[in-house]
């Protein structure tokens, strides 16, 4: 008998999201950046480095001890290195909060507290109770005084939250912000603005200083997801007598605020939005905006631009496709203004009842552009927990840990059905067939398990699954889906690498789990994906992103032992893996190798016929630096022969009423546009399935 709470859900339809029916709008040609990327999400905002890591321990040493020529040595380290790093990283906020302390230190804590309020509650909070807060900043942050978490779990909140503070805070914000000209935009606008949403308010950084320039009729609602963050700002605004702000805790499909609006301000957040967001949660988001702000109202977006192959805090979006979602949202362009080389301004209008004016674009000649007919991003790349944390997926998750845990077959069965609703519905690609088989096999007899793993490389799925009685796919079940308490290794809490958002960083087991999937040929056509490739016995193949090996063997077997198959990924598990397995098959012409994120190096350069990426290129495209980029297109050129030929499966948004894939997505034409800039020609594309497509290119 089902659980009570699994048999309320699988009494409800299943049914995707329905949204809105947009208002026909033009289509717009977006002009697109040759060789740059349009958009940039997904990487380390602010990373450590080892020059970092020594001024802090310095700073965090000056402040153990009170040694001002401790903490001023660190202030000047970080001058030092301060430029080669992140723009936006928080070098500046440290050389503030050090120079503050030395005043402090010198007239005393009172006399040093800055004047205005917002400024004030920075100081107090990291520099208060003798730099508390800031010494278990730079121990979490930079591991100063060979600081070890108790609990790593609570570790992470903990510094995502100092870390955020202090950036978010930082009162040398303005040095690339132009805080004051943005204030002057809002509270210069006709007629004047009294109600403003500040979304993404974080700790109130620009909230409390949009208040202040209206004047004190105004309101600002300062709405922000991070009930921690609110209550901290709230603590802010209690203690130091801000007038004017209301701090919210928002959702990230629901801006909560009923009251109606003359503006809202969107700081740092609408390249997550454009990127990042679940396209469906992006649409209820933007439909509470719609319904709080009244007609004629402003939307005003501050955002991040590209400067030369950097962004302010490794993230930036074109204001052209920013522009271009929101005409189809029924906003038009007032003011478009450069603030800083790492920043930009829009202020738009909502256009309601009447249609919007379409934005005006300027384009080169020659150059490529990307037609855009509806609210939907050119590129998602987004976390695949969206995708399947889902109530169903939990539910599904529960059971399965079941199974495992009390070899429960009732328990797999259940599974097994729950699976079998939801997998048409929610979860195109994604791990749900894969663990959906492991619960059939784990019901299997010996015959029908001998049945399930003909396939030499799904005998070996399942034989790494199982080790030590399934140790390593339970505690990945009960850590994804939140099922029981887990902890998390202290490395991987504490190491910057491990930390890292991207999904190419995602966990080996996720990974492997996805990659080598036993159902992958089934809903891929992996088959007919082979047939398309241009490869032959005896041809020698660069598989980039090659994960577990799930192509690399399928490339074995094609070219013979006359050929070469040279397979390349970022994780070590992955390439010990495959090169496990290769040795174990007697695959002589099988080498896996470690590679970097900017580049690769092959044996006698010029030699390869096909060069392959599978579901990578969205992240070479939208998470990769430029530089990164360049290095790895240059070392794929090095790589093959001047008639060779790179190959490039990856996702592709559907139609509606279609499941798309259940991670990223990039348009093919972003990644032909960005091809021709390095040099490469299209030879061919074709829609495998409706969510897949593979594109061959030649030099």
């Amino acid at each position: 008998m089902l659980p009570l709470l699994l048999t309320s859900l699988l009494a409800i339809a299943i049914v995707q999201p329905v949204l809105a029916t947009e208002p026909a709008s033009p289509a717009l040609e977006v002009p697109l950046p040759g060789k740059r990327s349009m958009v940039r999400v997904g990487a380390v905002p602010n990373p450590v480095t080892e020059a970092a890591r020594a001024s802090a321990q310095m700073l965090f040493e000056g402040l153990e001890t009170r040694d001002p020529d401790r903490v001023a040595r660190a202030i000047e380290g970080i001058e030092t290195h301060q430029s080669g790093e992140v723009p936006g990283g928080n070098g500046s906020a440290l050389i503030w909060l050090g120079r503050a302390w030395l005043h402090a230190n010198a007239v005393g804590l009172e006399a040093a507290r800055p004047e205005s309020r917002l400024e004030r509650a920075y100081f107090d909070f990291f520099l208060g109770e003798d730099a508390r807060n800031l010494r278990e900043y730079l121990q979490r942050k930079y591991r100063a005084g060979d600081y070890t978490p108790n609990d790593p779990e609570t570790h992470l909140d903990r510094l995502t939250f100092l870390d955020d503070l202090l950036l978010f805070n930082n009162p040398m914000r303005s040095q690339w912000d132009a805080t004051d000209r943005v204030v002057e935009i809002i509270a210069g606008l006709e007629p004047k603005v009294r109600r403003v949403i500040d979304l993404g308010a974080g700790f109130g950084y620009f909230s409390t200083r949009i208040a202040e320039a209206l004047g004190p009729e105004a309101v600002v609602y300062a709405a922000d997801t991070e009930e921690a963050y609110v209550a901290q700002l709230k603590t802010f605004v209690d203690q130091s007598g801000i007038d004017g702000v209301r701090p919210v805790h928002s959702k990230p499909n629901d801006i909560v605020v009923r009251d109606p609006t003359d503006l809202v301000f969107i700081s740092s957040l609408y390249h997550v939005l454009y990127a990042w967001s679940q396209p469906t949660e992006r649409d209820a988001f933007m439909e509470t905006l719609n319904q709080t702000l009244r007609p004629g109202g402003y939307l005003v977006v501050l955002d991040n631009r590209d400067h030369d192959g950097a962004s302010l805090h490794n993230a930036y979006v074109d204001r052209e496709f920013v522009q271009a979602q929101l005409y189809h949202y029924g906003f038009e362009l007032v003011a478009n203004e450069d603030l800083s080389p790492y920043r930009y301004l829009l202020v738009l209008r909502k256009s309601a009842p009447q249609a919007p004016k379409p934005p005006v674009y300027t384009q080169a000649p020659e150059q490529d552009s990307i037609r855009v007919s509806d609210s939907h991003s050119v590129i998602h790349i987004g976390s695949l927990d969206s995708f399947d944390i889902t109530p169903f997926g939990i539910a599904a998750g529960r059971l399965m840990l079941k199974a495992l845990n009390d070899s429960d077959a009732a328990a797999a069965r259940q599974a097994i059905q729950l699976y079998d609703k939801i997998i048409p519905n929610e979860n195109f690609g994604g791990e749900y067939t894969a663990l959906q088989w492991i619960a059939r096999y784990l019901i299997a007899t010996e015959d029908e398990r001998r049945e399930l793993t003909r396939d030499p490389l799904t005998a070996e799925f399942i034989a790494y699954l199982a080790r030590n009685d399934y140790a390593d796919l339970k505690f990945y079940i009960a850590r994804k889906y939140k099922l029981e308490a887990t902890s998390i290794p202290i490395e991987e809490a504490t190491d910057e690498k491990t930390r890292e958002i991207g999904i190419i960083r995602r966990q080996a087991l996720e990974d492997f789990i996805l990659f080598n999937n036993p159902k992958r040929d089934s809903w891929e056509q992996s088959p007919k994906i082979m047939e398309r490739l241009p490869l032959k016995a005896g041809d020698r193949v660069v598989d980039i992103g090659s994960g577990p090996g799930f192509y690399t063997f399928k490339f074995a077997e094609r070219v013979g032992s006359t050929g070469q198959v040279l397979a390349f990924d970022t994780k070590d598990s992955h390439v010990e893996y495959l090169n496990g397995l290769a040795s174990k098959w007697g695959l002589k012409q099988v080498v896996g190798t470690v590679s970097a994120t900017d580049g690769f190096e092959i044996p006698d350069p010029g030699t390869a016929d096909m060069v392959f990426m599978c579901s990578l290129y969205h992240i070479l495209y939208g998470v990769s630096s430029q530089a990164e980029r360049d290095g790895m297109i240059a070392s794929i050129l090095k790589a093959l022969k001047p008639e060779g030929h790179l190959v490039i499966v990856d996702n592709g948004p559907v139609e509606d009423g279609l499941l798309p894939y259940h991670g990223p997505y990039i348009r093919q034409e972003l990644i032909a546009s960005q091809l021709k800039a390095y040099g490469f020609e299209l030879e061919s594309s074709e829609q495998v399935i409706p969510q897949r497509y593979l594109m061959v290119f030649s030099r």
